[in-house]
């Protein structure tokens, strides 16, 4: 499926085989993805990063840093020395519990894309903690101020939260995935993180993006096998386009998610240096 105008996703993962994944994006009417830094090895210094992008590609791929040290959440990476070579920072896949630190990258000015799901414990999680954990980031930023974009929101209770904050006057982005405004989890037994939600947390999902508390939809696409339908670039348009077939968004809203507010996250945030790297 190809829309007419480009498409950006603003959250994949690419592993270590940029080439084979970026076809892939290509073929499915994507125009740019961005990658989060959980490759092998992690993207958190600048050798590793230059290695990555310049491997060839098929579409715009624009890479994500990890915020600390082999994603640990430790020890902060480079910020300034890497900052303009990446659009963002991000331990996707791990939330970031040493608030301290966030404080400490907020202050920089950097893009910070939060995953503020649990991290996985023997494969269990609590869905429940996404928005105690978003609430937290929520209050951190009051103090700091800078530019936060809270990653693949899913459950009711974080679209409330997100919403409220904005009302408030706090600045920051969010982003949902396609199977959270699509399925339950009583439709479709699958491991993905954070997980499905039920029929109430879809409603608010397709809420929030419809009044604007939601600003980007993205795949959260990565390498592993998915089940139909889950962080996939081939059900990636046409699970969001479903959004305009059931009335729920126009043309020009979703053309919003998918274009103008990707654009305008990246624009605002990347260096000059990842720009010569667009060209």
């Amino acid at each position: 499926m190809r829309l007419d105008y480009p498409i950006i996703d603003l959250h994949t993962h690419l592993r270590n085989e940029i080439p084979t994944h970026s076809k892939i994006a290509n073929d499915c009417g994507i125009d740019l993805v961005v990658y989060m830094a959980n490759a092998n090895p992690v993207l958190d210094n600048l050798e590793d990063i230059h290695e990555s992008t310049s491997q060839p590609r098929s579409c715009i791929a624009l890479p994500v840093a990890a915020i600390t040290k082999g994603l640990e959440g430790r020890e902060l990476v480079d910020i300034h020395g890497i900052r303009d070579y990446v659009v963002g920072f991000s331990d996707d896949g791990k939330y970031l519990y040493d608030l301290k630190l966030l404080e400490e990258v907020l202050d920089t000015g950097v893009l910070v894309m939060a995953h503020c799901s649990p991290n996985y414990n023997a494969g269990v999680i609590n869905p429940d903690l996404e928005t105690k954990y978003i609430k937290r980031y929520l209050e951190v930023l009051k103090q700091t101020g800078g530019a936060l974009h809270i990653q693949h929101v899913s459950k009711k209770d974080s679209v409330i939260a997100i919403r409220e904050a904005k009302e408030e006057g706090l600045k920051l982005t969010c982003e949902t995935c396609p199977h959270y405004f699509t399925f339950t989890a009583s439709e479709l037994n699958v491991k993905v993180n954070p997980p499905l939600g039920d029929i109430e947390d879809v409603q608010a999902i397709r809420a929030g993006l419809k009044d604007k508390t939601i600003d980007v939809i993205a795949s959260d696409y990565a390498p592993e096998p998915r089940e139909t339908g889950i962080a996939g670039f081939r059900a990636f348009l046409p699970l969001s386009y479903g959004l305009v077939s059931s009335k729920v968004l126009t043309e020009e809203e979703l053309r919003e998610k998918l274009y103008y507010n990707p654009s305008n996250i990246i624009n605002a945030n990347a260096g000059k240096l990842m720009y010569e790297r667009m060209d």
